[in-house]
């Protein structure tokens, strides 16, 4: 944070009182956003309806959208360091105020949070206090002059009506244009994230990794697999790539709250206010409707695949997360997809024990880690999940079922052994090789369930997978006994 301060000896003896605007000053983010990412994944039938009112105002929208849903204004993240300038000078005895164009509840919500604040002022059903009415307000409220702290050009009619300005913004752009324009810089406040960085972990691409899914069937059915059908089941996985991360980012902004909450979850790019939920919204409504309708363009079947991925996903999102033990079903469903994808972009034959195998597997993966995040909550005193259906006391049930699951699927990897590689396919030349994969697999799950019992391992298995020396060997022994088996 650089901070740059310019004060005259006139100016000080003035102590001018401080009237603060709300969102990207105050707060991090900004509130109207935060209270609509919140009434869409709550009630999004009516928060899409509340959009009509937008032809009545501004201010009107804003009345109705709060009236849907409530901000929980504790959790939003905060500029600490204008804070705790505006603490010091209320501790020499200026006056602080809040005058925001958030709805005038908001304000007061935010505004409790502390004893900071004398005055508050916010919009109303008649008034969208913003820009020039704002200025036409505080010069009635502070006729003889106050210092205004605000983030963006928007603020300026109130600049020009003000003794002095606090800046808070992005670089010193809008601090300049104040000084050439004439008006007393009192205090700025600079933080400059990098927008880039935030986006690249917004789409979490060490979750791509995740999508290799799909080249599975082609590697257990190598010798039938076309250079064309190799060619599109790549595409596909691009395509797959980036509809994943999209929806990772409309399940970070549905998921903002309880992430504030959370022990690690709280430093991701929505939650800590990195990136504006806005943009977020932005880039997934177009971005996800130009990947699937690419995917259409390319391969129909494959793409409706992508389309069950997606709707899956949302529908996740957008409430079915906090089903207990369905949410690990859909997590197990959609790492299905992407196995079935792969078959059909390669345009080979579908094997149910394969896709079977795949259900139980990557259940019991998730259920590793939902009950390392129960353990996670235990330990910090918590008797819940933050924007989950389970409790402290559910990690018996997680432990027994998530095991039960694992073994499962060692055992219907080796049906599948039996009933398809052996007798049906006949497509590998040392099949006894193969044996190796669900002793592998078994030592596999058994790593990942010591660990996550034992609280030693990352909330993501296949991230941890990624990372640990023995599971990736083991990973290698798989691969190894693939290869022997073909040649």
């Amino acid at each position: 944070m650089n901070q740059t301060s310019i004060h005259t000896a006139s100016y000080q003896q003035a102590i001018l009182p401080i009237v603060v605007d709300l969102d990207h000053t105050y707060l991090k983010v900004d509130s109207l956003y935060e209270l609509f990412a919140t009434a869409l994944f709550s009630k999004p039938v009516q928060t899409l309806r509340s959009l009509f009112q937008l032809t009545r105002g501004i201010a009107a929208f804003k009345c109705r959208l709060v009236e849907i849903a409530k901000l929980d204004s504790a959790s939003l993240p905060v500029h600490r360091e204008l804070i705790s300038y505006l603490e010091e000078q209320s501790a020499l005895g200026r006056d602080i105020h809040l005058a925001t164009a958030a709805h005038i509840s908001i304000a007061r919500n935010v505004a409790s949070e502390k004893t900071l604040f004398k005055s508050i002022y916010g919009t109303g059903p008649d008034m969208n206090l913003k820009g020039a009415a704002k200025a036409r307000q505080l010069m009635e409220a502070f006729p003889d002059g106050f210092v205004y702290a605000g983030d963006s050009t928007s603020d300026i009619p109130v600049w020009r009506e003000a003794r002095a300005a606090i800046v808070v913004a992005p670089n010193r752009k809008l601090a300049n244009h104040l000084q050439a324009s004439g008006i007393r810089i009192e205090q700025s406040f600079i933080e400059a994230p990098s927008l880039l960085s935030s986006w690249w972990r917004a789409f979490r691409p060490h979750q791509w990794a995740k999508n290799l899914l799909i080249f599975v069937p082609l590697i257990l059915g190598a010798p039938e697999v076309t250079l064309t059908g190799l060619l599109t089941t790549f595409v596909f996985m691009l395509l797959l790539c980036g509809v994943a991360s999209l929806t990772y980012v409309v399940n970070d902004i549905a998921d903002v709250t309880s992430d504030r909450k959370h022990w690690s979850k709280r430093r991701r790019p929505f939650a800590s206010g990195a990136i504006p939920i806005r943009d977020g919204l932005i880039v997934a409504s177009f971005g996800l409707p130009i990947l699937l309708l690419t995917g259409l363009l390319i391969s129909p079947p494959a793409a409706l695949c992508l389309i069950c991925y997606t709707a899956i996903t949302l529908g996740y999102s957008f409430g079915w997360k906090r089903v207990p033990l369905f949410d690990t079903f859909l997590i197990a469903l959609l790492f299905t997809i992407r196995v079935l994808m792969g078959t059909i972009t390669a345009s080979l034959i579908t094997s149910v024990w394969l896709l079977v195998f795949s259900m139980f597997f990557f259940f019991s993966m998730a259920l590793a880690k939902r009950h390392t995040e129960i353990l996670r909550a235990a330990e910090h005193g918590l008797d819940h999940i933050n924007g989950r259906g389970y409790r402290t006391d559910d990690a018996v049930l997680t432990l027994v079922m998530g095991l039960s699951s694992s073994m499962a699927a060692i055992v219907l990897v080796v049906i599948y052994m039996v009933e398809e590689v052996f007798t049906r396919r006949m497509i590998y030349a040392e099949p006894i090789w193969l044996w190796i994969t669900p002793m592998a697999i078994f030592l596999f799950v058994c790593r990942i369930w010591i660990l996550s019992h034992r609280g030693r391992m990352t909330d993501d298995p296949v991230a941890f997978a990624l990372r640990d020396r023995i599971c990736l060997a083991l990973g290698a022994c798989v691969v190894a006994a693939i290869a022997l088996a073909i040649s």
